[in-house]
């Protein structure tokens, strides 16, 4: 009975450490950070095969499990795979890259294809088509719930900044393409926009800052609010202080905005070509009137136009985000903080 008491003991005990060293796992895991493996598949274009079968073979990560045994994966986890994915797909064996490090990896992502090669043998497409690729079926079929999802699940795994460059505009460009062809519903536009508005809406939440803002707007007759959205997100997320004031605005309201809070820059987007000649007298009559201490930056798919119709514009044009970005780096490291 003593022998068979102390066995009991034991197994209780072993029963309890087991139970215990779970726990830990788990804790060791933030919940914000723990995706599961249809999040990490959504973010990375590979399969739940693939993914498993590197794991196995090549240990590029090492998950942990969630309460009822799931995978769960790190930012850390999905942006490796990420690389990986990438220089997989450009044509390189997975057993000669599986050790390498971050920084090798991205090394090997800007050197490009071996041979000029975009994939390998395979045919692995790179995670931001195969992404948006999804997001387009679910979206032909109406299916709100899953391109929301698809969406939430890519700003969480990839970051505001990623999301924007890796998901949102290329999703943007696929839609206005198969629009202008014809293999797009005006109601189909209609929902991915809607719902990205209100997406990006949301992620400015939250982000006010200190310092002289930038102001951003459109003139009076432009109506198309996802750039303008795309440049306040990004400039909030880098630490700008954002007045956003949405789109079709009169002039006056403008400058009256950005002279009532000592704006540094005055951003605006233009897109529309049916409204270029009102945009010219609209970006001139905000060129004049601004103080001369405040920017003035346009942007947008009718920007150079627009521009080249105001004489001697004392302002910039900025063609792409990449641009926006830099001129934010400019003016304040990113920050837009200024004395």
């Amino acid at each position: 009975m003593r022998n068979r008491r102390d066995g009991m003991n034991t197994g209780a005990k072993n029963n309890g450490d087991m139970k215990n060293m779970k726990e830990r796992m788990q804790r060791s895991l933030p919940a914000h950070d723990g995706f599961p493996l249809r999040t990490v598949t959504a973010m990375t274009g590979l399969t739940p095969d693939l993914i498993r079968a590197w794991e196995k073979r090549y240990a590029v990560v090492a998950p942990i499990r969630g309460a009822r045994g799931a995978r769960l994966y790190t930012s850390a986890d999905i942006a490796h795979l990420r690389l990986l994915a990438r220089v997989v797909g450009a044509g390189r064996a997975i057993g000669d890259v599986a050790a390498l490090s971050a920084a090798q990896l991205e090394t090997l992502v800007a050197q490009g294809a071996p041979d000029g090669q975009e994939r390998d043998s395979r045919g692995i497409p790179s995670p931001r088509e195969e992404f948006v690729n999804r997001v387009l079926g679910r979206l032909e079929r109406f299916d709100y719930a899953a391109v929301s999802r698809l969406l939430g699940d890519a700003v969480v795994g990839l970051g505001v900044r990623a999301f924007v460059h890796e998901v949102v505009l290329p999703l943007v460009h696929r839609v206005g393409a198969r629009w202008a062809d014809g293999e797009l519903s005006i109601a189909e536009e209609h929902l991915v926009t809607g719902m990205l508005r209100n997406l990006l809406a949301s992620l400015m939440q939250g982000r006010a800052a200190a310092g002289q803002p930038l102001v951003l707007a459109t003139p009076a007759g432009e109506r198309h609010e996802i750039g303008l959205l795309l440049v306040a997100l990004l400039a909030r997320d880098a630490g700008a202080n954002v007045v956003y004031l949405s789109v079709d605005l009169p002039a006056a309201d403008i400058v009256t905005a950005a002279t009532r809070t000592q704006a540094r820059v005055v951003g605006l987007s233009l897109v529309t070509s049916d409204n270029r000649v009102r945009a010219i007298a609209e970006i001139k009559a905000i060129h004049t009137a601004l103080p001369a201490e405040c920017e003035l930056w346009l942007g947008g798919a009718n920007a150079r136009q627009v521009a080249a119709g105001v004489k001697t514009l004392r302002g910039l044009v900025l063609d792409t985000l990449q641009a926006t970005e830099a001129e934010l780096t400019r003016i304040g490291a990113g920050a837009i903080a200024y004395a």
